[in-house]
């Protein structure tokens, strides 16, 4: 190395950065991370749920032009139907170094670059799909590498820089074999990512909101890693509500720029989550890609403008995000960071279950005191109360109702005629008096009666027969008083008893009808009052029964919760440990180049060239501080 020139030694500045993530990173990946390939690429993992635009953004990213994307994107598809995932497996994105499509088996035994047209390329990957969809888990390519024909491709001033993106299927495809290889298949992809790309569509907020829809632990750590995270939202400039706040946010202020967005994005978080503590605003990207973007595109209005403005300042940060994630101090940093990025997540992530066991075990204890406090049993004791108030007053209506039929017992005719004795003088005046007084008496009998039944056997007014009104008409039509003839005498005799006879009958049916139905009424209100009882105790049987059932879930609820607790401390356990690993590996590293510096400039006998040496490694050790977290320089 005698006669190097000052920018010929700063050259080596970031050599042992570069190898010291080649030699760590070949475990994983060897294809991906080969010393040899290391130098020119940067890996960008994107996920999302299936059709929200991650292969239209891929393709975007890696620079096909607009005239190319439908010619593309009909290969990538593989004649499969718009709306429904196209995308089978993990593929790698790349440009091609020819006019070729290049598609093979990562995991292969062969990395032979076979030459392939359009229409092969359209064959090669349809069947992909199909031996996926039919082997599902057991399929056994994990990882596909498609290279894009670069007469498809901007010529880029950083051509030098093969950016590799990682498309991973989306986690709610149709198929179940799919789904249970996606699982399968995206795990480990994550961490071996420089930058990843969290995508969904601008009205989906809640994909990357709510912990639960990111289905792996690693991706819930975007939030506490905004270094490597980035969420991309796509369809914004075709959503109504966007295109609105866009208009008017350029009418009101002349223009509308990145932060605007983003802090309206946000501001859309917060309604979403009330608890939302982290400001994300930096990791925030709105975009739109494909079809709906270049039909937005081809509006030359006016009002369109600054929409491809904003979204071409989106954009070209994100190439700089992207172009800037293969620095070799940053990737280091990566390293470093994971190990106190997992501490915060796992501090985070315990105090999140805490607050959901403390709620679980509060929910559990108010359903066993709810279940001792049902009064079932209370319920019970007045239904048996009830009853028993039931026979009670049904004994006492039934003894008041013979009673009664005892009182008027006495005055049925057999009796009054020891009392009242039949006229000696056989005239009708005796015969309407004897008519009268018999009435009377009956009547006096049934108001006394009547007076006692207050409160219980409602009775009604006596009921006066008209029969007694005719007799008595019938008396008065006599021309004289005194009978002739012994048979009219006898005659209206009987009649008199008949009719004495009959208000007798009647009264006691009055009576009768009285009682019946007073007793109806007792009894009807009482299985009233039982069946409401009875209705209670059912609907709390139901309710118990429906509260042991959710104190079941919420104990499987609450053993789910430990068990995966447990779990996802020992993962971020074994980070830790794998980030002082590779902390420890990346000193040695640094410590070798520092020796190896130091003995250039010890063996180095031209002062000039010596002090060269001595900048370099004065710089070596500001790009370790930075590695570190000590030194918040640029590189």
């Amino acid at each position: 190395m005698n006669n190097l020139t000052w920018p010929e030694v700063y050259q080596h500045r970031f050599e042992w950065a570069k190898s010291a993530h080649s030699k760590f990173m070949l475990k994983f990946d060897n294809d991906l991370y080969s010393t040899r390939e290391i130098k020119d690429q940067i890996f960008v993992a994107v996920y999302g749920a299936s059709q929200v635009g991650k292969t239209s953004l891929i393709l975007e990213l890696i620079g096909v032009l607009p005239e190319h994307y439908s010619t593309v994107q009909n290969v990538l598809r593989a004649d499969r139907d718009y709306g429904r995932s196209a995308t089978s497996t993990v593929v790698r994105y790349r440009a091609s170094s020819d006019s070729y499509w290049h598609i093979h088996d990562v995991g292969g035994n062969s990395n032979d670059r076979i030459n392939l047209n359009n229409s092969q390329a359209k064959k090669v990957l349809a069947k992909i799909r199909s031996d996926m969809e039919v082997m599902g888990g057991q399929y056994n390519v994990e990882e596909i590498d498609i290279s894009i024909p670069e007469e498809y491709l901007s010529k880029k001033s950083d051509r030098y820089k093969d950016i590799v993106i990682r498309d991973l299927p989306g986690v709610k495809a149709e198929n179940n074999n799919e789904r249970e290889f996606v699982t399968k298949a995206i795990k480990d992809k994550i961490e071996k990512a420089d930058l990843v790309l969290l995508v969904t569509t601008i009205d989906n907020i809640g994909l990357v909101v709510q912990p639960e829809n990111l289905e792996l632990d690693e991706l819930q750590k975007w939030r506490v890693n905004p270094q490597r995270f980035k969420i991309v939202f796509t369809k914004f400039y075709s959503d109504d509500s966007s295109l609105r706040l866009c208009n008017q946010l350029h009418e009101q202020e002349g223009s509308i720029n990145k932060d605007d967005i983003r802090t309206h994005i946000q501001e859309q978080i917060y309604t979403l989550d009330n608890d939302w503590k982290w400001d994300v605003k930096s990791q925030l990207y709105a975009l739109e890609v494909g079809d709906s973007w270049y039909k937005i595109a081809a509006d030359p209005s006016e009002e369109i403008q600054p929409l491809k403005s904003i979204r071409k300042d989106f954009f070209d940060e994100l190439n700089d995000v992207i172009y800037s994630a293969s620095n070799p101090i940053i990737r280091l940093c990566h390293g470093y960071q994971i190990g106190n990025i997992s501490k915060k997540f796992k501090s985070e992530k315990n105090q999140e279950v805490s607050i959901d066991l403390s709620r679980i075990e509060k929910e559990i204890k108010d359903i066993d005191n709810e279940i001792k406090d049902s009064n079932i049993n209370k319920h019970q004791i007045s239904i048996n109360r009830e009853q028993e108030d039931l026979n009670n007053h049904i004994v006492y209506i039934s003894n008041f109702y013979n009673d009664c039929k005892n009182k008027l017992s006495h005055v049925r005719l057999e009796n009054l005629e020891k009392i009242i004795k039949e006229p000696k003088q056989k005239n009708t005046n005796m015969l309407d008096d004897y008519l009268r007084k018999n009435i009377s008496n009956i009547q006096d009998e049934w108001e006394l009666i009547k007076r006692e039944s207050i409160g219980s056997i409602n009775l009604s007014d006596f009921p006066h027969l008209s029969d007694i009104d005719d007799m008595q008409a019938h008396l008065n039509n006599y021309a004289f008083e005194t009978y002739f003839f012994q048979e009219n005498y006898n005659s209206d005799l009987n009649k008199i008893k008949s009719i004495i006879d009959k208000q007798l009958v009647v009264i006691n049916d009055s009576l009768k009808n009285s009682y019946l139905k007073y007793l109806g009424y007792i009894e009807l209100e009482s299985k009233k009052k039982i069946k409401k009882s009875e209705n209670i105790i059912l609907k709390l049987k139901n309710r118990d029964r429906d509260l042991v059932k959710k104190r079941y879930l919420l104990y499987k609820e609450k053993s789910s919760l430990e068990e995966s607790l447990i779990r996802f401390n020992s993962d971020r356990d074994l980070e830790i440990e794998n980030s002082n690993n590779f902390s420890g590996f990346v000193q040695n590293e640094f410590k070798l180049a520092i020796s190896d510096f130091s003995n250039l400039a010890k063996e180095e006998s031209d002062n000039m060239r010596k002090l060269y040496w001595i900048m370099l490694i004065r710089q070596l050790n500001i790009d370790f501080k930075v590695v570190e977290g000590k030194n918040e320089g640029k590189n």
